[in-house]
């Protein structure tokens, strides 16, 4: 039996590190998933918010229709500009 241990305690072990680090991996999978859906509904809403502001561009404009509709642009600028401040440019290195 000590053999044994001998020769396979260590394996035994370093699987259950393997073991262990897959788990973190998967968990910080879900957790990237989670992000990527929360990025993508935001940004739906931005591209929504874009194809409004075309068409109502497309249907001629009152001076009262400009005005609304670069407040509006503003807006959606300064939520792309919240955006980038918050995303780091250097992916963090795992």
């Amino acid at each position: 039996m000590a053999l044994f241990d001998v020769l396979f305690g260590s394996a035994d072990r370093k699987l259950n590190l393997i073991l262990a680090r897959l788990e973190q991996l998967m968990t910080a999978a879900d957790d990237m998933k989670a992000k990527l859906d929360q990025i993508d509904a935001a940004t739906n809403n931005i591209a929504a918010d874009i194809r409004n502001l075309k068409d109502q561009i497309n249907t001629g404009m009152s001076p009262a229709d400009v005005a609304a509709v670069q407040a509006r642009l503003d807006a959606t600028a300064t939520a792309l500009d919240a955006i980038a401040a918050d995303t780091p440019d250097v992916p963090p290195t795992p």
